[in-house]
């Protein structure tokens, strides 16, 4: 007779025990179902590392500066160039060698692709007549986006080109850096 009194007393137990847990499931049910599950997050798309050549200058104008320049170039690893690579000739070589010497954008991605580059980089020296200052151009050309950008810096002399190309080569392969 203890056994059926037991039964009984255990079922209501666990029907005393139901009743919290009950209110607790549906608490959680109601909240869960009253609140929207979060966005997913996009994937991110990392930019594709890509590859730098740059095209040395030659030194028939102003051999102190183009040595400058050169050795400038070598040392640039920007963030975003997988691989920074020497062209074996200047820009105007490469570009005599493909046969489109025009300063456009369909020339330029014509070398590019001939040296396997997703960027460019090169560098134009025009000594001006008057009061022997030197005009350096260094120019990035990105082949994506089909566009050249330019950094140009007017010196006074040689010892002042070779100081200021650093700054000028730094500015063409950072697009958010100043140049002074």
């Amino acid at each position: 007779m203890s056994e059926t009194l037991d039964r009984p007393a255990r079922a209501g137990r666990r029907l005393r025990m139901g009743g919290p847990l009950r209110l607790f499931c549906v608490v959680c049910a109601a909240a869960c179902a009253s609140a929207p599950p979060p966005p997913p997050e996009p994937p991110k798309v990392a930019a594709a590392p890509q590859r730098l050549a740059w095209m040395p200058l030659d030194s028939f104008d102003a051999p102190v500066v183009a040595e400058a320049i050169n050795e400038r170039m070598s040392r640039v690893k920007p963030a975003w160039a997988a691989e920074s690579v020497k062209a074996a000739v200047s820009m105007e070589v490469a570009q005599l060698a493909i046969e489109c010497i025009q300063p456009t954008a369909d020339c330029y991605g014509a070398v590019a692709k001939s040296l396997k580059a997703d960027r460019l980089l090169w560098a134009e020296v025009d000594p001006v007549a008057a009061d022997e200052k030197i005009r350096i151009t260094v120019v990035m050309f990105d082949v994506r986006a089909g566009t050249a950008s330019r950094r140009v810096g007017t010196f006074n002399g040689v010892p002042a080109a070779r100081a200021g190309v650093g700054d000028l080569v730094d500015g063409a392969t950072d697009p958010n850096r100043k140049t002074q």
